[in-house]
């Protein structure tokens, strides 16, 4: 009798060790099986990022997640990274989600970078190193109108930075954005010299992303329609006709929000 018990005890104990098993990344996996089963994404196709970023959370013992892009990407123009529509997310997803209250959004953005450079070595192997769950690719459009990249250099660096992260980090979630509207500025004229408008590195990025069936979301055309419907002017959400300041970081951030976190 007093074996048997001994067995029941060390079977539970097992039990006890497998459902607890450290993970990779020095975390412990959580015991809330139901909870693992209703975010786990081999069980739920097409679930939302955040709930991606549940899953990794409880199986693994924690969640990364990263975004690269631009200076709009950056932050510049808000008067605090907490104000930026990275920072933002990162706070949202941190009150919504319980089993993310510690997550960090690594911010990988290079001011004045076009998409061409965001597969320079200097942006491309931290975020390797990082190994996030789930990595933001902010197209950085507003830089290769402004320095005269021709559209098929720039349809095919999304393709080599898609190929780069998609192989290299295989169970990442990798979604496209948008940069945000702009107005007149300063950093380049309307035309650029290769007689092309911002818009339309924006709408021919849009297009070539939608063909490739990445993930994607269009920033530019749904804070236009947000503002619009808010009776924002655009130039009040820009410090200077490119970077947005507080409030059109706020408005990025809402745009992105349910992007996140529904199917």
């Amino acid at each position: 009798m007093k074996r048997m018990k001994w067995i029941l005890v060390m079977a539970a104990v097992g039990a006890l060790l497998l459902l607890f098993k450290p993970d990779g990344r020095g975390g412990r996996a959580s015991a809330d099986v139901a909870k693992i089963e209703a975010v786990d994404p081999f069980l739920n196709p097409g679930q939302p990022i955040a709930d991606y970023l549940v899953f990794r959370a409880l199986s693994a013992g924690e969640a990364r997640m990263a975004v690269t892009g631009s200076s709009v990407t950056r932050g510049t123009g808000a008067t605090a990274q907490a104000k930026t529509w990275r920072g933002l997310t990162e706070q949202k997803l941190r009150l919504a989600y319980p089993a993310l209250k510690h997550l960090k959004i690594e911010n990988f953005g290079h001011s004045g970078y076009t998409s061409v450079r965001l597969l320079e070595d200097e942006v491309t192997e931290p975020i390797l190193a990082s190994k996030p769950d789930v990595l933001l690719i902010e197209t950085s459009v507003i830089n290769n109108h402004n320095k005269n990249v021709p559209l098929e250099d720039t349809y095919d660096s999304l393709l080599r930075l898609h190929e780069l992260y998609t192989g290299a980090l295989p169970e990442t979630r990798i979604v496209f954005l948008s940069p945000n509207p702009c107005t007149d500025n300063k950093f380049g004229p309307p035309v650029n010299k290769l007689g092309l408008r911002f818009t339309d590195y924006v709408y021919g990025t849009a297009s070539f992303i939608h063909e490739q069936g990445w993930e994607y979301v269009n920033v530019h055309d749904e804070m236009l329609a947000g503002l619009d419907s808010r009776h924002i002017a655009l130039p009040d959400t820009l410090k200077d006709g490119i970077h947005p300041n507080d409030l059109g970081y706020a408005v990025w951030a809402d745009i992105l929000w349910p992007h996140l976190t529904t199917r």
